[in-house]
C-alpha cells in the first residue's frame, strides 16, 4: 500500500512540474553587459529555406523582415491619381518608392515588407554577447524574460529557443516567486552567473532554426 501511495505521490509531483513553466527575473547570463547588436562580422541578411522570414543584422540591431502579399485591381489603378504602373513596378503604394508587382487577370499583386526589431534600437528585449559567435536574446515578457541562443558559424545563423517547461534542473536555482499567467503556473527563477553553463546545457535543447547568410 505504501509503495502504491508513493508512486501516486510522485506521479502527482511530476504532473505538477510538467504543468509549470519558467521565466527569468533578469536577462541571462546574469550580470553580463547588454549591447545593441552583434560584432560587425555578422552583419547581413539571413534567410531560411523553410519560411519567408529574413533576419537583418546591422549596426542598429537585429530585425525580422516579412513580406505580406496584397492586391489592387487595374480599375483602381486607372481611377487613382496617385497610383501608376510602369513595367513591373507599382508606384504610389510606398512613399517615394515603388514595389514590384505582377498582373494576374484584373489584379496587380505586390509585396509589402514589414520590419520588426527584436534586438537593438527601439526594442525592449535585451541582447547579450557570450563570445564572438554566440549571443543571447532575452525576450521581454511582462516583467520577466525568456531567452534564446543565437550562434554564428560557416555563413549560418542558428537560433534555439529555450525549453521553458519546469524540470528538475531548476530546483537548484533560486526561485523568486510563482505567478499565474493564462491559467498556468510560472516559476520565476534568478540564476547566478556561475550557474549559466549548466543552465545553458539543459535549457536550450529544442529544434535548431538555421538561416543562411545571403
Amino acid at each position: 500500500m505504501k509503495k502504491v501511495l508513493l508512486v501516486f505521490t510522485l506521479s502527482l509531483q511530476f504532473f505538477s512540474f510538467s504543468q509549470k513553466s519558467v521565466q527569468f527575473s533578469d536577462p541571462l547570463p546574469f550580470g553580463s553587459s547588454a549591447q545593441l547588436t552583434t560584432d560587425k562580422i555578422h552583419f547581413g541578411k539571413y534567410k531560411s529555406s523553410d519560411s519567408q522570414v529574413t533576419y537583418v543584422i546591422d549596426e542598429k540591431g537585429i530585425s525580422i523582415v516579412t513580406v505580406a502579399i496584397a492586391s489592387i485591381s487595374r480599375e483602381q489603378v486607372r481611377e487613382s491619381s496617385k497610383l501608376q504602373v510602369r513595367g513591373n513596378y507599382l508606384f504610389g503604394i510606398k512613399a517615394n518608392d515603388s514595389v514590384p508587382c505582377v498582373l494576374e487577370g484584373e489584379n496587380y499583386y505586390y509585396g509589402i515588407e514589414s520590419k520588426l526589431v527584436i534586438a537593438g534600437e527601439g526594442s525592449m528585449n535585451t541582447f547579450i554577447k557570450i563570445n564572438t559567435n554566440k549571443y543571447v536574446i532575452n525576450f521581454h515578457e511582462g516583467s520577466y524574460f525568456e531567452p534564446s541562443i543565437v550562434t554564428f558559424a560557416g555563413g549560418k545563423m542558428t537560433i534555439v529557443h529555450s525549453e521553458l517547461s519546469y524540470q528538475p534542473l531548476f530546483q537548484s536555482i533560486l526561485q523568486v516567486n510563482t505567478i499565474t499567467r493564462y491559467g498556468s503556473e510560472v516559476a520565476i527563477l534568478a540564476p547566478t552567473y556561475e550557474q549559466w553553463e549548466r543552465l545553458e546545457a539543459g535549457l536550450f535543447t529544442g529544434k535548431k532554426l538555421v538561416y543562411i547568410k545571403e
